[in-house]
């Protein structure tokens, strides 16, 4: 893994030549002064220099909290437990709780989709009164994914939720550049309120996308997570694990579950918002 001197080298014929570098928290690089409209490039760039530099890049702000760049030292036995906890814990029991209850509102806001598609008379008389609410769901999904149509309609409209198109910028953003070259090792350094006090379940979650589905951490964002997606689901049960799990970390997403099962297949980036 390179330090400070060999990572400025490095960086030369990039975006991020001449930009600011320091010795950041826990061993972390921060590259900072990189503009609004290159923060994806940046990263994109300094991800490109993974197997030169061993450090994972992650881009993170500091809108929400100063101290976070402030140096700390690295607690190796931390970090050991926390990628332990990346690969053997299953996070979905605590991230999925209550997903799965009776429907608390009128069945027919399951099956109205938010993108312009209601599957609601074709559905509903299809499942009986006391059907759970991914049951609910899962119809809806299987009924969209007979019909290549219906499947196509859905496709376009949600198609812009599995873009870049869709992340969002903060106004004060540096580049961490992780002592690490294993991204589910990213919430040692960077928290997210959608599992705080939980940085192993996240872990857990960080390293089951990127091996499951080539899900590389891009930013984080205290209330969100931004990924690219090099091998996306196929339709089916794998795209519906996908769109379950990603609204079960990130319920703040307007769009249906069944919607989302859809999108996944087709987009090359995710977008996850947990906010109070």
């Amino acid at each position: 893994m390179m330090g400070l001197p060999e990572i400025a080298v490095v960086l030369r014929g990039t975006t991020l030549a001449d930009l600011p570098i320091q010795e950041g928290p826990a061993g972390a690089l921060v590259v900072s002064g990189i503009g609004a409209d290159g923060l994806h490039e940046a990263w994109r760039e300094a991800h490109a220099l993974l197997p030169v530099t061993g450090r994972w890049p992650m881009l993170i702000t500091t809108d929400f909290d100063d101290a976070l760049l402030e140096p700390r030292p690295l607690d190796a036995a931390a970090l050991t437990a926390l990628d332990r906890a990346a690969r053997t814990v299953d996070p979905w029991p605590i991230f999925q709780d209550g997903d799965d209850d009776a429907p608390d509102v009128e069945l027919s806001f399951y099956t109205q989709g938010q993108y312009g598609v209601d599957v609601t008379a074709d559905v509903l008389p299809t499942v009986g009164p006391d059907a759970g609410t991914q049951q609910l769901l899962r119809t809806a999904y299987d009924h969209v994914l007979s019909d290549p149509g219906l499947t196509d309609q859905v496709r376009e409209g949600t198609r812009s939720v599995v873009s870049t198109d869709y992340w969002f910028v903060p106004d004060e953003v540096s580049l961490l550049l992780l002592p690490t070259a294993s991204s589910w090792l990213a919430p040692y350094w960077a928290g997210f309120f959608g599992a705080l006090g939980r940085e192993g379940d996240l872990a857990a979650v960080l390293w089951q996308w990127q091996q499951r589905w080539d899900a590389r951490l891009v930013a984080c964002w205290d209330t969100m997570l931004q990924f690219e997606v090099h091998r996306p689901p196929v339709p089916g049960d794998d795209a519906w694990a996908a769109a379950r799990q990603l609204l079960a970390l990130g319920p703040n997403f307007d769009i249906q579950q069944w919607e989302l099962a859809v999108a996944v297949t087709e987009g090359d980036a995710w977008f996850v918002h947990n906010r109070p």
